[in-house]
């Protein structure tokens, strides 16, 4: 079964979520969003240092997002709380297998490749994160990456946003 295949159940709970659906009509509050983009910018700085050290983004270094997901935050001037699910989502990526860190690459990076070019045009601020030099050729290499037996820890990396959509919708009141 392909990747894409394996994590279809997941990637359609993530796009209906709540927290999702606020975000993507453009309503989200600046510090509800700043909240959400702490809490990836961390789970990115951890995902792509470990992927890095691994060897695993050499040729396809400019799909690394913490440079401009640190400038994003900036914009903000807050200085949010890590949610639970981030803090246990941090310390699962420091034990998966350096050959599959790639199946966490894919569910996160390839949701701002393509869903991050709907996101920036609704979310706060100037959404630098959803900016890519070489969009078409950055993916058709990482696809190049990419093998089957990913999917686990790809579905593995949707769980992990999903509960950290449950956290902020509760935190801040939208249906779940």
């Amino acid at each position: 079964m392909s990747l894409r295949d394996q994590i279809k159940e997941n990637h359609a709970k993530a796009e209906e979520h709540p927290f999702i659906k606020v975000l993507m009509s453009g309503y989200m509050p600046p510090e509800v969003y700043a909240e959400f983009l702490y809490n990836q910018l961390h789970i990115y700085t951890v995902l792509e240092s470990l992927a890095g050290e691994a060897g695993l983004l050499e040729g396809v270094e400019d799909i690394c997002r913490v440079p401009k997901m640190e400038s994003d935050f900036l914009e903000f001037g807050q200085s949010p709380n890590l949610s639970p699910s981030t803090i246990e989502y941090a310390q699962y990526l420091h034990t998966v297998p350096k050959d599959k860190l790639l199946g966490h690459v894919y569910a996160k990076h390839f949701g701002d490749l393509y869903g991050g070019q709907m996101l920036k045009k609704v979310v706060p601020g100037q959404a630098m994160m959803y900016e890519f030099d070489d969009r078409p050729g950055l993916i058709s290499k990482m696809r190049e990456k990419l093998t089957d037996d990913l999917g686990d820890e790809a579905n593995k990396a949707l769980e992990c946003s999903l509960k950290l959509f449950d956290e902020l919708s509760q935190t801040h009141n939208f249906e779940t």
